[in-house]
Parts: C-alpha cells; structure tokens; sequence
C-alpha cells in the first residue's frame, strides 16, 4: 500500500465576534502561506486540493466556490468539494493519493457560520414534523444526546467531564484555540 504522511498543519484563529466580515478567502490565503513556508512547496506543486464546509451552517449556497478565489485561478487545477468537515476533505485526499490520481494533495477544511444565530439555525436540521417546531437549540440538542448515552450505560458524567477537561488542557499549547485551561474534573461536575 502507498504510504502517505501529513507534512504540514496550519490553524488560523477562532474568532467570536459579531462584527467579524472575514470571507473565506481573507481566511485560506494566510493558511495557505504557512503551508508553503512550512513545505517549501508551492501552488504548482499541488496536485489535488479538497476542501470541506458546510454551506448549509454558513446560510449561502455554493459559499465553497469563493475558497477555490483563495487558491488562484491560473493555471486550472484539480479541487472537490465536501459538504462535511476537514476530516472528511482529508480523507478524499489521502484516497486521491492511494489511486495514484495525484502525488501532494491540500485538504483544508473552512467556515463561517451565518449571520443567523447559529443555534436556532442548527435546529433546521431536525425532523421537520416533530423536533423542528419545538425549537431546541444545539445545546439542548447535545444534553439530550448526552443523556441518552448515560441512561444507555455508554458513559458517565465523570467520563465526559474527563474529556472536557483532558481537551482543555491539551488545548493550553494552542494559542488558537477556543477554551484551553487546566480545570478540575470535580469543579466540571460540580457545574449545572
């Protein structure tokens, strides 16, 4: 089997802002700048390049096309396009790779949520005949979710709540994450 590695990762800031007007492309060129430096590779040697997002979060059709702007136009290239996240766009790459239809792909993975608030949007995705009118927003989504593994016997609150905070603490050497922090998994339980 061919090998394939990941040579390279590039972040960019997660950003909370409601004023924030960054478009995808204001969002790849920088990312894809630090790929480069990082590999010494350039656009030409890109053989295959996938992106995943959602259009369907970021509340416009077809929102991908406006990355493809970040790559450049000339000379043409081979791209996709996932309607998922980055995980899935790497996989395509990875099975780009193994086929043989390209030797260096780029997978990234993008977004911007809509200009809606996000967890009433997020409740379009439900059974539009029963859960959808009632509302729930993601975060009830979650519990509800949650709950259902506890009551399953799938896990624990204290599992979870290990999680959490294993995250966070992993999250301390990333200066672009969201929430980092060391935090005590008895403070975590002791929450609402």
């Amino acid at each position: 089997m061919t090998e394939v590695a990941i040579v390279a990762f590039a972040q960019s800031q997660v950003m909370v802002r409601d004023d924030s007007t960054t478009s995808g492309v204001e969002m790849l060129v920088p990312i894809f700048g630090e790929v480069y430096a990082q590999t010494g590779l350039t656009r030409a040697d890109i053989g295959f390049w996938c992106s995943g997002s959602s259009d369907y979060l970021a509340g416009r059709a077809f929102s991908f096309v406006q990355a493809v702007d970040a790559i450049g136009a000339v000379p043409p290239i081979m791209e996709s396009h996932v309607e998922m996240d980055g995980a899935w766009a790497l996989y395509e790459a990875w099975v780009k790779i193994l086929t043989g239809e390209a030797d260096i792909a780029l997978a990234y993975g993008f977004g911007k949520a809509s200009g809606a608030e996000l967890r009433r949007v997020l409740a379009l995705q439900l059974d539009p005949y029963l859960l959808a009118p009632l509302w729930p927003d993601s975060v009830s989504v979650a519990a509800l979710q949650a709950r259902l593994g506890i009551e399953a016997g799938r896990w624990t609150e204290k599992d979870m709540a290990q999680v959490a905070a294993r995250s966070r603490a992993a999250a301390v050497a990333n200066p672009s994450a969201q929430v980092a922090g060391e935090v005590a998994i008895e403070d975590l339980l002791a929450r609402p």
